[in-house]
């Protein structure tokens, strides 16, 4: 018997980091450059940024002077025929 509990035990902790890792939200960081601020102020801020649906205004965030760490540009465009990419480490021998 103690196998089987162990097998869906083992079952559940699986199914629980894969849907973890399968999460659509996006986990973002914030930050404010040049200032120093405290986690209570990006809470406070945060928390006037969250809509009654619990969803975060981030346009309201950047108003306030806050900027999101993750990166929101697409992939890069490939080189155009004809273009070739320097190497970063110089010459070779």
């Amino acid at each position: 018997m103690t196998a089987v509990m162990r097998r869906c035990a083992l079952l559940i902790v699986l199914l629980t980091f894969v849907l973890v890792g399968c999460a659509s939200d996006r986990d973002r960081q914030w930050y404010k450059p040049n200032v120093n601020y405290t986690v209570d102020q990006f809470k406070q801020d945060r928390d006037q940024c969250t809509n009654s649906d619990h969803q975060l205004d981030e346009d309201c965030l950047k108003q306030r002077g806050w900027i999101p760490l993750t990166n929101d540009k697409g992939p890069t465009s490939p080189l155009q025929p004809g273009k070739t990419q320097k190497s970063q480490r110089g010459p070779t021998y």
